[in-house]
């Protein structure tokens, strides 16, 4: 299985879009979202990720070509996802935690990674993707790991 992870073009646009409706339907079930008039979630910060900044970063990801999921990075201190998903097709198959671990190398540094209240799989696979000792806490808005990532 050859996993690739690189920056998401202003052509490849739509494609991170349509990904990002099937992370907010698969999410639904945990936060409740309703699709807008329009027939979508939407995702208001989309366009932010190709206005020239080295702060946001999006990156599709591809399984032996294949298009099979994206991660949106908000590079700072700490850095943090925006979004990370993984389409289900290739989900439990390794490729979520070979991602994570390459975009962490990326961006070596202190990272914070969430989990909402209630995303009980993303917690578990979190604990097991980060590949250094972290500090985690639970609080009313959900699960969080702080830890620092070397390239």
């Amino acid at each position: 299985m050859r996993i690739e992870v690189e920056p998401a073009t202003e052509e490849e646009k739509p494609i991170v879009r349509r990904l990002l409706e099937l992370n907010a339907h698969d999410f639904s079930e945990i936060d409740g979202r309703d699709l807008g008039q329009h027939g979508e979630y939407g995702y208001t910060y989309l366009d932010h990720y190709w206005i020239k900044s080295e702060r946001r970063h999006a990156f599709l990801i591809r399984v032996d070509g294949k298009v099979a999921g994206c991660a949106l990075v908000r590079v700072g201190e700490p850095h943090e996802f925006g979004e990370f998903f993984i389409v289900r097709k290739y989900r439990r198959s390794g490729v979520g935690m070979a991602v994570a671990r390459e975009v962490f190398k990326m961006f070596p540094g202190g990272w914070l990674v969430h989990e909402v209240p209630g995303n009980d799989t993303a917690v578990e696979f979190w604990r097991r993707a980060i590949p250094v000792e972290f500090e985690e806490s639970v609080e009313e808005t959900g699960t969080s790991q702080r830890f620092v990532s070397i390239a």
